[in-house]
């Protein structure tokens, strides 16, 4: 993984075989960023996707195999109650006859290159827990 910071934006290319969690989790401790939002392009030899079950409260995963185009990509990086760094990523995936999924992503490993666009929040972002639907949403109250 390599980045660069214009003062305000970073720009972050992965090289092909490194995984996105690990990229993230990298850069979240290098740069210390505290929020941003986060879009994104390139290919994926492989990507876990989940779709949240809003009944059960949880993630229903799958991992595909074989090289797709990211079509779209896009989230953001906050702190949890914790303090910890989180990426929250959705992404749209083509394979070669063009067919699309798309879902949550947990994490892809590079195919050629994955690109990505992470513009700096003025303010730090938070999760904090919701009871009633069973993750960590953006907290828009707190300062």
């Amino acid at each position: 993984m390599t980045y660069t910071f214009d003062g305000y934006n970073y720009l972050i290319r992965l090289e092909h075989g490194e995984r996105l969690a690990a990229a993230f989790e990298q850069f979240c401790r290098e740069t210390k960023i505290s929020g941003a939002w986060v879009s994104g392009l390139g290919a994926a030899e492989e990507v876990t996707l989940g779709y949240y079950d809003l009944g059960k409260k949880e993630y229903q995963w799958q991992t595909l195999q074989g090289l797709r185009e990211i079509a779209a990509m896009q989230g953001n990086i906050a702190l949890d109650e914790q303090g910890s760094r989180v990426f929250h990523l959705h992404g749209v995936f083509a394979d070669e006859s063009l067919q699309t999924v798309g879902g949550h992503v947990k994490d892809l490993v590079a195919g050629a290159t994955v690109e990505l666009f992470v513009h700096r929040a003025y303010k730090p972002m938070h999760r904090k827990m919701d009871e009633a639907v069973g993750l960590q949403l953006l907290d828009l109250q707190r300062e």
